[in-house]
Parts: structure tokens; sequence; C-alpha cells
């Protein structure tokens, strides 16, 4: 699976996980990330923005 795939599962599992129903049509991978962010209330997270950031710094749920 190429990283775009994965991305894109990962896309979908998390809109199935916040959201009811089908992700909106045209939105793929990281947009269909960018929009359940921006609609959450999530806190703003500086450090994803990050060129620095990698693999080791990232916590995954358990």
């Amino acid at each position: 699976m190429t990283r775009e795939q994965q991305i894109e599962q990962e896309a979908r599992d998390l809109w199935k996980a916040m959201k009811e129903g089908s992700p909106p049509c045209g939105l793929h991978g990281s947009d269909l990330i960018d929009a359940l962010v921006r609609g959450s209330e999530a806190p703003p997270y500086e450090r994803l923005h990050s060129p620095f950031l990698r693999d080791s710094q990232i916590r995954r749920p358990r």
C-alpha cells in the first residue's frame, strides 16, 4: 500500500469515527483530514505543521 493510499484509508476511517454518513464528494486523503479538523472543536496543534516532525514524535492512541 502506498503512502497516499494509507492516508486515504486513515482519512476515511477517521471520518467514520467522527461523523455520520459518507465523506463529501471531491475530498480525499489529507484534504478530507483537513476538513475534519477544521470542522471539529479540536484545539490547534502547531507541531502537526512542522517540517521537522518525525514518526518517533507522534503519539498514537493505544
